[in-house]
This record gives structure tokens, sequence and C-alpha cells, in this order.
């Protein structure tokens, strides 16, 4: 698909309400590099994360990012893979999504590994026995196939017009679009389940030590991922007042996206009726019920994942009474992208909060533990947010992401 150029002037005038915009994002990322600034001189001890709970927001954020950018391979697979044309004019933006969520990812864990010098260690000193290594690897792997996926848009800019061998190159690349699309279905389905085999199995978490837990993982990107990009297709439209996107081809994604929150939602209710009723494990059904005691994780299940995240999308996304007004999709998006981030935090947070009561000398049950992020940790969080905004509204007002046309009024 060749993006029309004509018209960037007009797309990236400074009115004042862009302006505001990109103040505002400007914020965020001063906020954001002032705390992580900071930790990297003073550490971790910024924050309240501690030996019993050493995974927090940070993860959190980490985990949610890459789920949600699993359009890019979803809908990539959907046009290289399965040859469903119709599919092509939201690729790009699939794709530019994913490369966002990724490079958002790898900011979060920057910060949070502690020692970011040695975020290359992975490539070097291969511990081929640990999981979070496997995903190391995968995931920047998968970077790179989607930066290699993305040269064919970067090199339609103006810019390389002085350059033409390397937009020759870019487009070279783009007949390798199908072997790339099978590589970034194979390496992504590859470290999302991997994410989830990183809880699933740890013996010593009860709450984690499950073999469905790379399921959902998989199961959740995918459904969620796609309508992330479909919402996204609606603000450029909105904020751009220019189409690019067919509105029918939205409504599909968005009915594919809530038939892939059922069988999500099964697939939760199944696990969590095997763990807590029927598998009766006395570990997990100890943990389950002292979350329920001593924590709010009761009420972002039922309220956060399943009504929030997982019942309204599903009415808003299949319903024709909704499903034709694009308010309610975007509505219904973010959502669903909300459940994801609150299924991590439960998942992530929800586990550590449950004590290791096994130890040697210990004579008794210890309390659950306690975590709240720190001032510190939500703001690196705003600036990475500010900075996948950022990246999103920059992407979409400069590169060839769509051949865009004027909104006709309906």
């Amino acid at each position: 698909m060749n993006a029309s150029l004509p018209g960037l002037e007009t797309r990236f005038r400074l009115s004042p309400a862009l302006l505001a915009w990109f103040g505002l994002l400007a914020l965020l990322l001063l906020i954001g590099g002032v705390a992580a600034i900071q930790v990297f001189r003073k550490g971790l001890i910024l924050t309240n994360l501690s030996d019993s709970v050493p995974w927090g927001l940070w993860i959190t954020i980490d985990l949610s990012a890459i789920a949600l950018g699993a359009g890019a391979f979803t809908l990539s697979a959907t046009v290289y893979l399965f040859r469903l044309e119709r599919f092509r004019p939201i690729l790009r933006l699939a794709l530019l999504i994913g490369l966002i969520g990724y490079t958002t990812a790898m900011l979060t864990l920057l910060v949070d590994i502690g020692r970011p010098g040695r975020f290359w260690h992975p490539w070097v000193y291969w511990n081929v026995h640990s999981v979070l290594w496997e995903i190391s690897m995968a995931i920047t792997i998968y970077l790179g196939v989607l930066t290699v996926e993305f040269a064919p848009v970067m090199v339609e800019l103006p810019a390389f017009a002085r350059w033409p061998r390397v937009r020759r190159l870019g487009h070279q690349l783009h007949r390798a679009a199908p072997a790339l699309a099978v590589a970034g279905l194979l390496i992504s389905l590859l470290h999302q389940s991997s994410l989830g085999a990183t809880y699933g199995i740890l013996k010593a978490r009860p709450l984690w030590f499950k073999p469905s837990m790379p399921i959902l993982f998989i199961v959740s990107a995918v459904a969620v991922g796609p309508a992330v990009t479909m919402a996204v297709a609606f603000v450029a439209e909105w904020a751009t007042r220019r189409r690019a996107v067919p509105h029918e081809l939205l409504r599909t994604i968005a009915r594919l996206s809530g038939i892939g929150l059922l069988v999500y939602a099964y697939l939760r209710f199944w696990d969590l009726a095997a763990v807590s009723y029927y598998g009766r494990t006395p570990g997990a059904e100890a943990a389950m019920q002292l979350l329920r005691e001593h924590t709010a994780y009761g009420f972002g299940f039922w309220v956060g994942e399943v009504t929030l995240g997982i019942l309204i999308p599903v009415i808003l996304f299949l319903a024709p009474r909704f499903n034709r007004r694009p308010g309610f999709l975007v509505l219904g998006a973010g959502l669903a992208a909300l459940g994801v981030v609150i299924n991590r935090w439960n998942v992530t947070v929800g586990g550590l909060l449950v004590p290791l009561n096994y130890s040697p000398g210990t004579l008794q049950q210890l309390a659950p533990g306690v975590y709240s992020p720190s001032l510190t940790e939500w703001a690196v969080v705003l600036g990475v947010v500010g900075y996948a905004l950022a990246a999103l509204t920059l992407g979409i007002r400069i590169l060839p992401i769509f051949s865009w046309r004027k909104v006709n009024p309906e």
C-alpha cells in the first residue's frame, strides 16, 4: 500500500489543541526522565519493591505493553499468511503500535532491572535454563523483525529521497514481508506464552504454578491487541478529520476481538475453577483465600478483569446496537486494555503477596506481603506513557501510515 504524502504540512499544522497536547506529552516525558535519572543514580531503594515483592508496577506496564502491541503479529499474519487483503489498510498502524509497545516495554525494563548497564548480558552470557533468558532473546529478536517490517514505511519519508539506494533497499525488504510475518508470528507466540510460563513453572508460588498461564497470556494478547489498533485508527480519524481505514473493517476487527474475549473469558473461568474448586491444591486454595481476605484481589478480578475488561467490551463489540457507533468501539477497546493491565497486575503482584511460609525455620503462618508503588515508580510510568503517546502521535502525523482522505459527514 502506497500511502499518499501530499498534505503532510496540513496534517501537522500546529493548532492550539495540538500544541497543548505536545505540551502535556513534554511534561510527562520530563517527569519520567527526572525520575529515571534518580533511579539510575540512587538505585531501586527509591521504589517500594522488596525481597518479598520484587516485581510491581513496572513489570505490570512491561507485560501490558507487550500484550497491547500484539495487533502487529496478529494482523500481519492475517494479511500475509491468510491472504485477507481487506485488512491491509490497517497493517502499518498495527506495526507502528507493535513497535511502540515493545520499545515501551524495554524502556520500562531498563529502569526496573536495577543495573541497566548490563542490559546486553543475555546476548553474551547464555543461560539456556532460564525462561527469562528465553524471553529476553525472543523479545529482542522480534523487535528486530518489527523494525525490518517497518523499514518500508520509514524509507517513504521525503528525507530519504536523497538516498535512493536506501529507499530501494527498504522497498526490497517489503518483498520479504510474508517470511517476516511467519517469523514474527512464531517468535511472538513463543515469547507471549513464555511470559506466562515465567510464572507457571514456579513451584514456590502456589497461585502461579499451573500449565494454563502461557495460554491465558497468548489468548488475552491476541484478543485485545487488534482492538487497540482499531481504537487508535478511530482516534486518529477524529484528531486529523481524515479517514484512512474503512469503518466496516474496524467493526470486523471489533467483532473478532469480542469473540476472542469470549474465548479468553471461558479459559479464565476454567482456570479459576480448576484452581479454587476442582483442583483442590492446598497451597493454591489457601493463597486465594488469603488474597480474598487481605487484599483487593477479588475486586480487581470481578470488577477490573471480568466486568470492565471482558463483559462490557464483549457487549460493545458484538451487539449491533453498539458496534455501529465508533465511540462505543473505542470505549470497549479502552476497557479491554484496562482489563489486561489489571490482569497483569493481579498475576504479578497478587502472586508475590502470598508469603513463602515453607522456608526452613518458619514456624507460623506469615502475613501477606504489602506493596504499593512509590511516587518514583508512578513518575517513571508517566514518562513511559508519555513516550508511547508521543511516538504514536508523531508516527501518525509524520509517517506514511495511511492513505488519507477527507471524512464525509454521515
